[in-house]
């Protein structure tokens, strides 16, 4: 009879166990089929291109959300604010110090930064530098993605930073107050930048898609414009996926000048995977939804001026510059891009713009 019994509880404990060793091979598998179906969707989510940006959203729902940048400027609708801080940069001044990795993502060129460079006035916190990169178009395109008044410029530099409440970018990237980005637009001058070839002279060793190399540290301040006193400021979001909505955009006025022989070079260099040419690298101005835009100065419609809100420096100098320069221009005091063969001309608050193929003068 105890044999009996004893029996009888070994048979059950091994079905329990078969039962339990069952349970969890089930768990396991699904498991691992959660873990293969999230490497095949990051797999995925990581070959999103700038050819369909209307299927972001399918992948990244907070791409149809509405606060979603970049966005249109209007000049026209933008409020005023004399309380917006003067921005203040801190430890930009890279000389002396590490090379600095520049990579080529198949998306952009982007350069790391220092978690020493920061913003440490012009919002309630502080905020870290983490990257810097670039959207550009091609000879024909003009590639910022923010625009002025509906005008696309050349190129536009963007430099990430990430609230220093949070331990890195990746971690301050999805909350509310996480990431601030300063962003300015890249025009075409007569002379090289010699800041900016400290960049644009490596992208030769990084012409294939996740390629990278360093290049010698440098004072960073000196991509930005002259004067960061006079910028546009709004909440937006990242401008590629996931769009997270997290962004406080600082817009400069002014504009940086590059030579056309050194935009090219950002429009013809870097390649994608297939080998295919990476350009026109920017996403579409998006919707407004009621959001305010906020500026450190007053512009043509608040000040009743007949002075252009592009306009920082004298028009004298952008005159003589037009005279001189042959090919496609950009004028530094608006946002227009034009080419010597055609009539270009454009509009920007009062001041009317137009350049002449036959007489190349500007004409204000």
């Amino acid at each position: 009879m105890l044999l009996e019994v004893l029996f009888i509880l070994l048979v059950l404990q091994s079905q329990v166990l078969t039962v339990e060793s069952s349970s969890s091979s089930s768990e396991s598998d699904e498991s691992s089929e959660r873990d293969e179906e999230h490497n095949k969707g990051s797999s995925h989510q990581q070959h999103w291109g700038y050819h369909d940006q209307d299927s972001w959203l399918s992948s990244y729902e907070d791409c149809g959300g509405k606060s979603q940048s970049p966005i249109n400027v209007n000049t026209r609708q933008v409020t005023y604010d004399p309380r917006l801080p003067v921005i203040h940069l801190e430890g930009y001044d890279l000389t002396d110090t590490p090379p600095l990795s520049l990579l080529n993502n198949g998306h952009t060129l982007q350069l790391s930064l220092p978690n020493s460079m920061r913003i440490v006035r012009g919002f309630r916190q502080i905020y870290v530098a983490a990257q810097l990169h670039f959207h550009w178009g091609t000879t024909e395109v003009p590639g910022s993605e923010h625009t002025i008044d509906n005008i696309h410029f050349p190129a536009e530099i963007h430099v990430v930073h990430y609230n220093s409440k949070y331990p890195n970018l990746s971690e301050a990237a999805s909350k509310a107050d996480g990431l601030a980005v300063l962003g300015a637009f890249i025009g075409i001058g007569l002379h090289e930048n010699d800041n900016y070839e400290k960049i644009l002279s490596a992208l030769t060793d990084i012409s294939r898609e996740e390629s990278n190399t360093e290049v010698p540290a440098f004072n960073i301040r000196h991509l930005l414009p002259n004067s960061l006193e006079r910028f546009y400021r709004y909440n937006g979001s990242l401008t590629t996926p996931p769009c997270f909505q997290t962004v406080s955009w600082t817009l400069f006025n002014d504009t940086i000048r590059v030579s056309r022989r050194q935009l090219a070079a950002l429009e013809d260099t870097l390649k994608t995977e297939h080998d295919k040419l990476l350009s026109r690298n920017f996403r579409a101005p998006q919707l407004l939804h009621n959001r305010n835009v906020l500026t450190s100065f007053q512009t043509v419609a608040a000040a009743g001026s007949a002075r252009g809100a592009h306009l920082s420096e004298t028009e004298d100098d952008n005159i003589k510059e037009a005279s001189e320069t042959q090919g496609k221009y950009f004028h530094r005091g608006c946002s227009g891009y034009c080419l010597w063969s055609s009539l270009c001309s454009h509009t920007v608050g009062l001041l009317n713009v137009c350049i002449s193929a036959t007489e190349k003068v500007l004409k204000v």
